[in-house]
């Protein structure tokens, strides 16, 4: 037991006080019962008494008074008064007169007259009647009465007596059931108890082997059962509480995202390594820190934020903290809860720099054209609607240009993407400066571009003078030599331009108006710009319609090659030229004049001029095979300079000379001059390429472009073709017989074959053979035919 004994905490001592208390406690009530018992007992017993001593006098004092012997009856009282509870006795006779009296006087007890009158009460004593029996006389009476003092003192002795006695017997026994309790519970108790003190030492239940022994069925001996097994469920508990702290704490050190406890006043109270690697701050430096002091946003109070968030409640925000002295965006987890009455904030901070690159990069790959960094369509859409909507309050007006680049598809697919990026972007950085600073510059396909002026000028005599300088602008920029890479590129522009107010018009509808005044601008010769007029909507729902129609001939194979003879000036074959129909269902025969630029703009060109070559080396091949076609007869194919510079055209031709087993020399290819415009020195070497086969090229439409000297010289060609738009003037107009003579001597002295275009009367003839061209091409020797009669008109005559 502890030198310091403390009643509150010994179980023994709380027992034995008890105990001791309880045996006091039943020791003086059953006193107080026998006291009780013994007041009663002794008033009967001293009236018992009296009776008796009454019965023994009560003969000589009936006497006494019968004779009235005084004497006798006065012995008599005597002998009462002898008895030291009697204090007076009075005789009285027949007539209630005192016959004999006498009393005696007690040393008082040191009794309080409150406790006597409690314990007896104030009339005490006894009365009998003396009377003879026979004869039946009344004689008088005697009356004893008993001194109360005496009497209570007695009793009160006697009561005293036993309730020490008592009182030492209940406390002897208490202190054996006290000695008892502590050997049978209390001493079991604390050994078990020391002994569950001591098992985070041992680590395990050790007792006494008496314990073991006396205690191994009972109460504690089951107790220390439970607490055995529940030790074990503690331990087993405390253990994955320990690793549960463990992981938890190894989770918070390890996470990647920032992680700051709050007190409810917005301090600091723990922070992990990853809220220091982001703020830049160690843990002891962050502790206590106010956490609005960490970022930097003047739109957010993180102390109203917390102040008005509830309790269980979690929220998200974007902010920017302060990281090395820089300022990074941050996405905040907000937890507001309570744990024992206290309120804990939790922030879980992650650094979204990356997530906003990359939503920036999204934006831009959403609203921008990645290579020109450009507004796209879908952006250029929603401003325009957005200024629908103003022009509908403010009721002005606004323009929209839209153009694109003649020819792009030819430099395009002849040189590579790569050139034609670079070549875009060239063209945007020169047109960019020219634009007014509220110009919203936008590229709405591959080399389509729109200008959308919200506002623009109109001075007075000169409607739309801003419209017509930004225009011819743009044409000048683009018409300017651009150097890309390697190669001088030569392009131009065409340009449809719409005005709107807003009152009728959709985004929709104002792009369709920009695009049929640019479809103007391309038929009217490329290289300038139309405004948009009502009629121009027709024109260009019949090139949409032109369109669909060329692809669906495309893939339905609807077309058919025609020859036209080449003749020399014997009237002999010496080949002929495989020309292109379409004899479209509904509308019948279609120009090559009307549908072969369309072809060229939407990028059938190359595909259409694939089926040209295989089939007319199809038609050579079968010819061959029924012996009418001589080889030295040459079979002229138009190529576009969209086919010719295409990436895969060598591998194109070689593909079809082999397939066909056609030799090279009967085919002659035949290009314009103004593809050489495009990049000379790309097309000279794939003309050199196509030499080096043997297939021989030719120059079409010669005199309408822009040749000079210098490439003409160099070009690997065998024959030039005279355009028959000289050739029809040839009588009559002196400039075009000057030209036809030009174009002849040249090729002459450059030692080049000439054949003229458009020969359509003997007239014709004999003036072209005057001038020394001896090579026709014309109605004159025969119109184009198919396949199946031209070989019966030409063919079947030569092998003749």
């Amino acid at each position: 037991m502890s030198k310091n004994f403390d009643f509150s905490q010994s179980l023994y001592l709380k027992q034995a006080v008890l105990t001791f208390l309880l045996a006091i406690f039943l020791s003086v009530v059953l006193s107080c019962l026998q006291f009780y018992q013994v007041l009663k007992y002794q008033k009967a017993q001293r009236i018992e008494e009296i009776n008796q001593l009454l019965d023994v006098i009560e003969e000589p004092l009936e006497q006494a008074l019968f004779r009235i012997d005084k004497v006798l009856a006065q012995q008599q009282v005597n002998s009462l008064l002898s008895r030291s509870d009697i204090s007076k006795v009075v005789i009285l006779d027949e007539n209630g007169a005192q016959f004999v009296a006498s009393s005696v006087s007690f040393a008082k007890p040191n009794l309080s007259k409150w406790l006597v009158d409690v314990l007896i009460d104030e009339e005490t004593g006894q009365s009998r009647r003396l009377e003879m029996v026979s004869p039946k006389l009344f004689l008088g009476s005697i009356t004893i009465r008993l001194d109360r003092s005496s009497l209570a003192h007695q009793i009160l002795t006697y009561s005293i007596s036993v309730f020490v006695q008592n009182l030492f017997k209940d406390l002897i026994l208490a202190f054996l059931i006290s000695l008892l309790f502590y050997y049978v519970v209390t001493r079991p108790v604390e050994q078990l108890t020391r002994a569950l003190s001591n098992i985070p030492d041992t680590g395990r239940l050790t007792l006494p082997k008496s314990f073991e022994k006396d205690h191994k069925y009972d109460e504690l001996g089951r107790l220390k059962g439970v607490f055995s097994k529940l030790w074990g469920r503690l331990s087993t508990a405390l253990a994955d509480v320990e690793r549960s702290n463990l992981h938890t704490k190894a989770i918070i050190d390890h996470a990647a995202d920032a992680i700051l406890l709050l007190d409810e006043k917005g301090c600091i109270t723990l922070s992990n390594p990853a809220a220091e690697r982001l703020t830049g701050q160690t843990s002891e430096q962050l502790i206590n820190t106010k956490v609005s002091s960490l970022y930097d946003d003047p739109w957010i109070s993180m102390s109203e934020i917390l102040a008005d968030m509830h309790l269980d409640q979690s929220i998200t925000i974007e902010t920017y903290f302060i990281s090395h002295g820089k300022r990074i965006p941050v996405e905040i987890r907000i937890a507001k809860y309570e744990i024992h009455r206290v309120v804990e904030i939790v922030l879980l901070v992650r650094d979204i720099t990356e997530r906003k690159s990359a939503e920036e990069r999204i934006n831009r790959l959403a609203f921008y054209d990645s290579l020109t960094r450009l507004p796209n369509r879908h952006f250029f859409v929603e401003r325009l609607n957005e200024l629908l909507d103003e022009l509908r309050i403010n009721r002005r007006q606004s323009a929209l240009i839209m153009f694109d680049l003649d020819r792009f598809k030819n430099i395009n697919d002849s040189l590579g993407h790569n050139v034609g990026d670079e070549l875009l972007c060239k063209v945007v950085g020169a047109i960019t400066p020219l634009l007014p600073e509220k110009a919203m510059f936008a590229r709405v396909g591959g080399d389509e571009f729109v200008v959308l002026l919200p506002e623009f000028s109109q001075e007075a005599g000169e409607p739309n003078r801003s419209l017509v300088e930004i225009s011819k602008d743009i044409l000048s920029r683009c018409n300017a030599v651009k150097k890309v890479g390697e190669h001088d590129l030569h392009v131009s522009a065409s340009i449809g331009i719409c005005l709107f107010d807003g009152s009728n018009e959709t985004s929709t509808s104002i792009l369709k108006q920009a695009d049929s005044a640019l479809y103007r601008a391309k038929e009217v010769g490329r290289n300038t710009y139309e405004f948009y007029k009502e009629d121009m909507q027709a024109i260009s729902d019949e090139y949409l319609k032109m369109e669909r129609a060329l692809f669906l001939a495309m893939e339905n194979e609807d077309f058919e090659l025609y020859y036209q003879p080449q003749n020399d000036a014997s009237g002999r074959l010496i080949g002929a030229e495989a020309l292109i129909r379409w004899n479209e269902p509904t509308q019948g025969f279609i120009s090559p004049a009307k549908f072969i630029p369309i072809a060229e703009e939407i990028g059938l060109i190359v595909e259409l001029g694939e089926w040209v070559l295989h089939q007319a080396l199809r038609d050579v091949s079968q010819w061959r095979a029924e012996g009418i076609w001589d080889d030295s007869l040459q079979v002229s194919v138009n190529v576009s300079p969209m086919q010719f510079q295409h990436a895969g055209f060598m591998q194109m031709l070689k593909s079809a000379i082999e397939t066909f087993n056609v030799p090279p020399h009967c085919l002659d290819l035949e290009i314009t001059e103004n593809m050489l415009l495009s990049d000379s020195e790309s097309s000279l070497d794939l003309m050199y390429q196509v030499r080096s086969l043997g297939v021989s090229l030719s120059i079409d439409d010669f005199g309408t472009g822009y040749s000079s000297l210098k490439y003409l010289k160099s070009l690997p060609i065998s024959r030039l073709k005279i355009d028959q738009s000289f050739v029809r003037d040839l009588l009559s107009d002196h400039s075009d017989e000057v030209i036809v003579l030009t174009i002849i001597a040249m090729a002459k002295a450059l030692n080049i074959d000439v054949l003229a275009e458009g020969v359509e009367t003997q007239a014709h003839q004999n003036r072209l053979t005057d001038m020394n061209c001896t090579l026709y091409q014309g109605y004159y020797f025969g119109k184009p035919s198919p396949a199946h009669l031209f070989s019966k008109a030409w063919l079947s005559v030569v092998n003749v």
